[in-house]
């Protein structure tokens, strides 16, 4: 039956999405009990490509794999994120939300991990330490 001369969509299709996909240089940081990520947000870009006909959570984890792996072996020392961001107009296919606030997509699996601990600063130098020809 159509509907306003249209055939009405069933729920398992799903429309075709258009996607950005570009890099954000940033480290993750872990710390004691906890993990922080730290991106620069007006940092440089490796690359940026705008993907379309995917529709599903699926689809778009396969592109960022496939993006993030070949911004890597490009620059294969560098550290960043993925940005994934939806055309205007489109609808986020079922789950997107979930995946874009929990990795879902793979986006910080090319992030350098530090070890925030190492960086911890070092003592104040004392008496003891002090260099041979202080006196006090």
């Amino acid at each position: 039956m159509r509907v306003g001369g249209r055939a009405p969509i069933r729920k398992d299709q799903t429309k075709p999405i258009t996607i950005t996909l570009s890099t954000i240089p940033g480290t993750l940081t872990r710390e004691r009990g906890y993990t922080s990520k730290t991106i620069e947000l007006f940092g440089p870009s490796l690359g940026t490509v705008t993907l379309s006909s995917l529709s599903t959570v699926a689809d778009i984890k396969a592109a960022v794999a496939l993006f993030g792996t070949r911004m890597r072996v490009g620059h294969p020392d560098a550290s960043f994120t993925i940005s994934v961001r939806l055309a205007r107009g489109n609808r986020k296919p079922n789950g997107y939300d979930a995946a874009s606030n929990g990795n879902g997509f793979g986006q910080d699996d090319f992030l350098h991990v530090e070890d925030g601990r190492a960086r911890a600063t070092t003592p104040a130098p004392t008496l003891a330490t002090a260099s041979p020809g202080a006196t006090s």
